[in-house]
């Protein structure tokens, strides 16, 4: 980029597009790496006022270290960044652009709409223009019979609330206090450094709207009785064990006793029964197909060799010993 200045740089541009409203962001940089990235989310954040559960990324460095059989390799401080946001991130398939279709269009636009027939003083200058741009024509432009900006209103029920922290905090494990209205942040020498409005009541918000955590429930998500069904019906030398095991607590023994009815399917339980209440689990034998038959053990063909080899000896010391020799 050439400015009015004379001076020359190369600027680097990172697109942030959200995707049922197309609201696009725009950040340039002198450089691509991991400040400016995290710099350029921030704003865009900020420009949005919350962030998308997730982004899609190509293979940089920032974001991707390597690819290792097929799966990303994150950079573990692009991590605690996406962490401390709530969003996850998500590399596409290296060379296939069109996993990421709006972004890579997105920077058609800047160099169609935004580049063509402009003049910049300097990097700061160009930044101006930019926002400027955003906010009077990329914003206003219709897609069907709504703009970007009547789309997002629909959108914004769906992303991460976004609380503001000082760019210095992003990556900080911070202390937070909540009171009835409001939510501060204090910095490690405890300074507050941010303070927000909490969303009042009724509002329609909810912590859980996936369902991802259930509620407690009263009884244990496994069937005790059929446990003790399914043990009994095995014999008796089964059923005393399932006694014995079931003296504990259920946590201790559930997830085990399911364990050796999974092997049921893989093993005969007929005739177990035995004195000794484990034993069937040790003469449980595995079922073997008609078209493969067993076979032989170790020892048996073994000895089935030694006989071959021993009979063929005597064979050949038959006949090289005269008729009639003793």
């Amino acid at each position: 980029m050439t400015f009015t200045t004379g001076a020359t740089a190369i600027v680097q541009a990172l697109s942030y597009v959200l995707v049922d409203s197309t609201r696009k962001y725009f950040g340039l940089y002198d450089s691509n790496d991991l400040h400016a990235l995290m710099d350029g989310h921030d704003r865009a954040f900020a420009r949005f006022g919350g962030c998308a559960h997730q982004c899609k990324y190509d293979s940089q460095k920032p974001v991707v270290l390597r690819w290792e059989c097929n799966q990303p390799i994150y950079n573990p401080r692009f991590l605690a960044f996406a962490s401390h946001y709530e969003f996850r991130p998500l590399a596409v398939r290296r060379g296939h652009p069109n996993d990421k279709p709006r972004t890579e269009r997105s920077f058609w636009e800047v160099e169609r709409s935004f580049l063509n027939g402009r003049e910049f003083r300097d990097l700061d200058d160009m930044r101006a223009q930019l926002a400027h741009w955003l906010d009077t024509i990329v914003d206003h432009r219709k897609r069907g019979q709504l703009t970007a900006l009547e789309r997002f209103d629909e959108e914004t029920a769906a992303s991460v609330p976004y609380y503001a922290v000082p760019y210095d905090h992003v990556t900080d494990l911070l202390p937070v206090r909540i009171t009835q209205r409001e939510l501060f942040v204090y910095a490690a020498d405890l300074r507050c450094v941010a303070r927000h409005e909490l969303a009042p009541r009724g509002a329609g918000l909810k912590l859980d709207p996936a369902g991802l955590h259930p509620a407690p429930q009263q009884h244990s998500p496994v069937d005790l009785d059929q446990l003790q069904v399914a043990f009994a019906s095995m014999g008796d030398g089964a059923a005393e064990f399932f006694r014995l095991m079931s003296v504990g607590p259920p946590r201790g023994w559930s997830a085990q006793a399911r364990q050796i009815l999974l092997l049921r399917a893989r093993y005969c339980t007929d005739g177990s029964t035995a004195r000794s209440p484990m034993r069937f689990v040790w003469r449980a034998r595995p079922r073997r197909c008609r078209a493969h038959p067993r076979r032989p053990r170790l020892a048996a063909h073994s000895r089935r060799v030694r006989r071959r080899r021993h009979r063929s000896t005597d064979r050949r010391d038959a006949r090289s010993c005269p008729y009639g020799a003793a």
